[in-house]
């Protein structure tokens, strides 16, 4: 991890304020974002660390310049990106279908699809298709692979995302660009309403998530599942 750039959004909770504590750790340059000035505030403080190595903005994912601008002032800073990590997501509306509305659909898909579209989109383009490598994370979900009432627009979303990332893998497989996606089941974070503690930690995914970022150039984790022992919605 020594010196490699990696770029983690939904950065400030969860796995994704997990993970940037992480890569701090083992020397990595990392490169993070979150919406919540008061959550940034607080990872700043408990990283306590060489800002050489931090590169960091509080914005809304869903501000598409915004991302554009943000990519280039890691690029900026570091020189480029090894790795992406997006990890950003929410699910805002658990209703069943018959009763969701348009603008609730349409929220969650801006921020589970449009926006981790244009950030895979402008870190491949401003820096990996040039450099011929690089490794793309998407966070994904379970609900990507089993149907589960009540969520249809989180499964929507997430699924359109999912089903977008598999083409572009094809497309830049070539240019020495891996896209892999990462699939948790249940996980025990502020991200539900109440606690979970049979379910995956935050540490478990971000081990799994470690694990595809450090395969040799010749392989590629295209797709992991990883699962609490308790859960069964599956097929």
């Amino acid at each position: 991890m020594q010196n490699q750039t990696f770029l983690v959004t939904g950065a400030t909770s969860g796995i994704g304020r997990l993970l940037v504590i992480t890569l701090v750790s083992l020397g990595a340059n990392v490169a993070f974002c979150g919406r919540s000035e008061q959550k940034m505030a607080s990872l700043l403080e408990e990283l306590n660390t060489d800002s050489s190595k931090l590169f960091y903005e509080t914005f809304d994912l869903t501000d598409f310049e915004r991302i554009e601008q943000f990519v280039s002032g890691v690029i900026s800073k570091f020189g480029g990106i090894d790795v992406l990590v997006n990890n950003a997501g929410l699910n805002s509306s658990r209703a069943k279908t018959q009763d969701l509305t348009l603008s609730d659909l349409a929220w969650m898909t801006k921020v589970n699809m449009y926006a981790p579209f244009v950030m895979m989109r402008e870190v491949a383009n401003q820096t990996m298709l040039a450099k011929k490598q690089g490794v793309i994370i998407n966070i994904m979900s379970t609900v990507c692979q089993f149907s589960n009432e009540g969520i249809g627009a989180y499964t929507a979303s997430k699924s359109g995302f999912d089903g977008l990332s598999k083409v572009f893998r094809k497309e830049v497989r070539e240019s020495g660009i891996k896209v892999c996606n990462l699939y948790p089941g249940g996980v025990d974070t502020e991200f539900r309403e109440s606690k979970r503690p049979l379910y995956l930690e935050p540490n478990d995914v971000v081990e799994a998530i470690l694990f595809m970022a450090q395969q040799s150039d010749k392989a590629s984790v295209d797709e992991l599942v990883i699962r609490p022992k308790i859960e069964k919605n599956y097929s």
